[in-house]
């Protein structure tokens, strides 16, 4: 049965990536912390329960299918629907974070924490990004007008997140670079670090420019005026180190301080995880759960 020439189950399947979205915002939580003065700190809380791994995996499959727009709606219809539609998906899904949880050769482990989980570390920080409109003052300050479509494959080059959002009455550029290492949050901090380094010395402007590009169609005309003269000056770093050994998030890092943005324009998000491979192993499953859950 078909509704305004939308299949009524494609209708469902949105309703379903709502449902996620809505469980995640009910559950996730940001606090700041009160040091350090190099950088903001936010502890990012509650991911890590069934209900939000699932939803998790549910949203990712929608956003590989279009769930969400570039303006941070929800579509009007995901543009998939029936048996074809879902076993291209399925293969793309096992694709990005394989057919099972089993990696046991070295190759397998490699692929887990080279690719798998970064990606789906990756897709957490977009998720949250998709979340900060509902709570502006949490994650960046101020409400996101555009946002880049997360990457579809885990090798993709480019910065993880590209957004624009208003800060005040200033149009302002957000850049997320995603980190997932079980033992070595610090350490990959600190790359994170020498990526934003690189942008601050001048590099990768060319490829901004083209992301910003892409971007401002989605902006009002008030705002798309601003983008050629002021945005690059209004960046924000946002590092996303998801992590299970504890690391000190709150000491002063030169790394971080010595970065063009100020204090409050360089927001290092601190994902804990009590269980690490089984947090991605949730979601991962619920990925794949999903497949048949969203395309009908």
């Amino acid at each position: 049965m078909a509704v305004g020439g939308i299949q009524s189950g494609v209708g469902l399947s949105l309703q379903l990536v709502k449902a996620a979205l809505d469980e995640i915002a009910a559950s996730v939580r940001l606090r700041a912390l009160p040091e350090p003065s190099s950088h903001t700190a936010l502890v990012v809380s509650g991911v890590e329960s069934s209900e939000v791994a699932r939803s998790l995996g549910r949203v990712l499959v929608g956003l590989l299918l279009g769930a969400v727009r570039c303006n941070v709606s929800l579509a009007a219809a995901l543009l998939v629907g029936g048996a074809d539609d879902r076993e291209q998906l399925a293969g793309d899904v096992v694709e990005l974070i394989g057919a099972n949880n089993s990696f046991v050769t070295d190759g397998e482990i490699l692929f887990r924490d080279t690719k798998r989980n970064a990606w789906l570390a990756e897709g957490l920080l977009h998720v949250l990004l998709v979340l900060q409109n509902r709570d502006p003052g949490e994650l960046l300050g101020g409400r996101i007008h555009a946002l880049r479509q997360m990457h579809p494959i885990p090798t993709q080059q480019g910065f993880d997140a590209v957004a624009l959002y208003v800060r005040g009455d200033v149009l302002s550029l957000a850049i997320g670079e995603s980190k997932a290492s079980r033992l070595d949050g610090s350490g990959q901090l600190t790359q994170a670090a020498k990526i934003f380094k690189s942008l601050d010395s001048g590099d990768h402007l060319r490829h901004l420019r083209q992301e910003l590009m892409a971007l401002e169609g989605y902006l009002s005309t008030e705002l798309a005026g601003q983008v050629a003269n002021s945005v690059l000056k209004q960046r924000c770093y946002v590092p996303s180190i998801v992590h299970e050994v504890p690391f000190d998030a709150r000491r002063d890092r030169v790394t971080l301080k010595d970065l063009t943005p100020p204090r409050e324009h360089k927001r290092l998000l601190i994902i804990r995880l009590q269980d690490f491979h089984g947090f991605f192993d949730a979601v991962a499953d619920a990925m794949r759960e999903a497949v048949t859950e969203i395309v009908v």
